[in-house]
């Protein structure tokens, strides 16, 4: 049997999948998307909009994508808008103290001030986490569900790294693995959504792509503002590249996740929890924590993947709404925290070598 054509075709294939990308038509993409996003903003119960702006999460999860965004490339009108959102908050936190999702706009207000530091555009914010980290109470409390580990959690580094304030990160550290030992299972090395799916008696265990999104791209906000030498680092780092294995290992040949992890058959892939798989393993690639030869064909395929989900006019379709397990989705559902996703997965592939 000749093997040459089929070496020289796996030769190919692996020597396009390690092409540089396209970073003009990369920002063409994002921008596109994060235009038609602003032209069709995202109303629901979970909005928090009134006099002082929308901080919710659906909300706040789209400004952690555009951050993201602005950092990759630089354009403007990224950062312009975020300041401009951010001051119709009044730099405010959602009114719910102890809930995580009306802590994840407190992101955006500091990767804000570090670009221009006023000490007014996190006050609310500090004084929040500060009445936070003050609470006798634990993590599987606090953070009970596994999205929770995207909102809150960065949150306390970035604080922790403009104060200066070694406080947020103990609590961090004391809140974030005890929500792992109740929400991990160390067998499927993946995250259940919350107390409901914990550790089935009978039938199959459900994996909801989305929410192990929320973590592994939490985590990679995390690590990006935990000092190189904090001691917990590589305990964060360690968790990451055991939840990447996994995702790798259970990606499905077109690319896209399905919204249930190991259930893949007969679906069409999910893109908010593709785009966050897609962020989190091509930041890893480009921090050197994940090696490229092994994930960097993950990423390309889903790249490529999500590209397909976005229409003509700059709509990501194929968006779980807004739920806690699998659901329903199709190619005219979106979200804004979809088009964050996509904008954060973007600003990462854009930098691959």
């Amino acid at each position: 049997m000749n093997l040459r054509p089929l070496l020289a075709s796996l030769l190919l294939a692996a020597t396009a999948a390690a092409a540089p990308v396209d970073s003009a038509s990369t920002q063409a993409v994002m921008r596109r998307v994060f235009d038609w996003q602003l032209a069709h903003p995202t109303t629901a119960q979970y909005a928090i909009t009134d006099a002082k702006g929308n901080r919710g999460w659906v909300h706040g999860a789209f400004l952690t994508g555009v951050m993201e965004a602005s950092r990759a490339t630089g354009d403007a009108a990224y950062v312009d808008y975020a300041r401009k959102d951010a001051a119709a908050s009044g730099w405010q936190l959602g009114p719910r103290p102890d809930h995580a999702d009306d802590h994840i706009v407190g992101q955006t207000y500091l990767e804000l001030n570090a670009l221009a530091p006023d000490p007014k555009q996190i006050e609310a914010t500090k004084a929040g986490l500060d009445a936070l980290v003050a609470k006798p109470i634990t993590g599987r409390e606090l953070w009970w569900w596994c999205d929770a580990l995207y909102m809150c959690p960065p949150t306390l580094a970035k604080m922790a790294a403009a104060t200066g304030d070694k406080k947020y990160l103990e609590a961090l550290d004391r809140w974030y693995w005890d929500a792992y030992v109740y929400l991990y299972d160390p067998e499927a090395a993946l995250f259940y959504r919350d107390k409901r799916y914990l550790f089935p008696a009978e039938g199959p265990k459900v994996f909801w792509s989305r929410g192990n999104g929320w973590v592994i791209a939490g985590l990679a906000r995390l690590l990006d503002a935990l000092p190189q030498d904090y001691p917990l680092r590589t305990k964060y780092i360690a968790l990451y590249q055991a939840m990447a294995a996994k995702l790798v290992a259970v990606q499905p040949a077109d690319g896209l996740w399905r919204a249930n992890l190991l259930d893949e058959a007969g679906a069409h892939g999910e893109a908010s929890g593709s785009a966050f798989f897609c962020y989190a393993l091509a930041w890893g690639i480009n921090q050197g924590i994940l090696p490229a030869e092994k994930y960097r064909p993950a990423v390309d395929k889903t790249w490529a993947a999500l590209l397909s989900c976005v229409d003509a006019e700059g709509r990501l379709g194929w968006v779980q709404p807004i739920g806690f397990a699998p659901d329903h989705y199709d190619a005219t559902t979106y979200q804004e925290y979809g088009a964050g996703a996509f904008l954060a997965a973007g600003s990462q592939v854009m930098k691959l070598k």
